[in-house]
């Protein structure tokens, strides 16, 4: 925005009903007390508004403007910039930024509502810079409003480098899935317990280098006969913890890409690829240590299939029925 002339309007051609009130309401307290303080002498900030040629269109200054007419002033000081009146809706979403009475969160609802449905061709980045706002709150907006068909679901938006890009990467329920599923896969990255023998390192557990008392997962202690077997397990558990999460990121990372109108994608089953990859990390789960084998003690049995441990999804096993036993024949004498 250039610096516009600087003029003294008279404040009945000033215009404030061209839907450039940059609040959801104007306060009358601040009203009165801009009010009483000019009528004191003090001097305020101009105004700001937009020449169309005809009409002067206030976007910035809607108090100080209310305060000069109760006041009975003829003329306000204004800073006049030429256009159309839409440049001035489009302004007015950015005042209150760093000076005048700060912005609330439904003043700043209204502003990001407002600027998604004036321009939904624009990235999220784009208006969350415009109005000074987290482009979260942007993206999540934005998602909200395509969800109930207020603004139309876009395949391509246009980001701050004016570049148009597609705009998969900038849907809320894409973001909002990614979101969820990281801080899933963060909760369930700590399953490392006191006494577990693991420590974090390079972005993946390890085996820890200081003595511990070594439990499994679920809080057993190994004892003999299979304790040293079960260490030797347990210390490489990390290994397919990893797997399973990197399979978990190749799915996620599959169902964000896909696109149903890419020439990319043409003949990728996408429903298919998500199926198989729940089987590979199923298999991987149940390949995963979590509990020691409490019948055997880790040295291999029938219940658990002679591993001696068990996955996450059957920590405790029903030990298999044992035959009756045969009570030899007593002879009498």
């Amino acid at each position: 925005m250039s610096d516009g002339n600087l003029e003294e309007l008279p404040l009945k051609l000033i215009r404030i009903d061209g839907d450039t009130r940059p609040r959801v309401e104007v306060l009358e307290q601040t009203v009165d007390e801009y009010r009483r303080d000019m009528l004191k002498g003090h001097k305020f900030p101009a105004i700001k508004v937009v020449f169309d040629g005809h009409w002067y269109w206030l976007f910035d200054g809607f108090h100080r403007y209310l305060a000069a007419r109760r006041a009975r002033l003829e003329k306000i000081k204004a800073r006049v910039y030429k256009g159309p009146r839409q440049k001035a809706v489009w302004w007015s979403l950015s005042v209150n930024q760093f000076h005048g009475l700060r912005r609330s969160n439904d003043d700043k609802a209204y502003l990001i509502d407002r600027a998604i449905k004036l321009r939904p061709d624009r990235s999220n980045r784009f208006i969350a810079k415009h109005l000074g706002v987290s482009d979260k709150t942007v993206i999540r907006r934005r998602g909200e409003l395509e969800s109930t068909a207020e603004i139309p679901q876009l395949k391509r938006l246009r980001g701050l480098d004016g570049r148009w890009r597609p705009a998969r990467f900038a849907q809320t329920g894409i973001r909002r899935m990614r979101e969820e599923f990281l801080q899933a896969l963060r909760k369930e990255s700590g399953w490392r317990r006191e006494g577990a023998g693991y420590q974090r390192w390079d972005g993946r557990y390890v085996p820890a280098k200081r003595e511990l008392p070594f439990n499994d997962l679920a809080g057993h202690r190994f004892s003999e006969p299979g304790r040293q077997r079960m260490e030797e397990v347990f210390d490489r558990r990390w290994e397919i913890d990893r797997m399973i999460h990197m399979a978990l990121r190749l799915q996620d990372r599959a169902v964000m890409s896909f696109d149903r109108e890419s020439p990319l994608y043409i003949g990728f089953d996408l429903p298919g690829f998500d199926a198989r990859m729940d089987a590979v990390i199923g298999q991987l789960r149940s390949s995963c240590p979590y509990s020691i084998c409490l019948h055997c003690q880790g040295s291999g049995c029938e219940a658990c299939g002679g591993r001696g441990w068990l996955p996450q999804e059957r920590p405790d096993p029903e030990l298999p029925a044992l035959p009756a036993p045969v009570m030899a024949p007593v002879e009498v004498a």
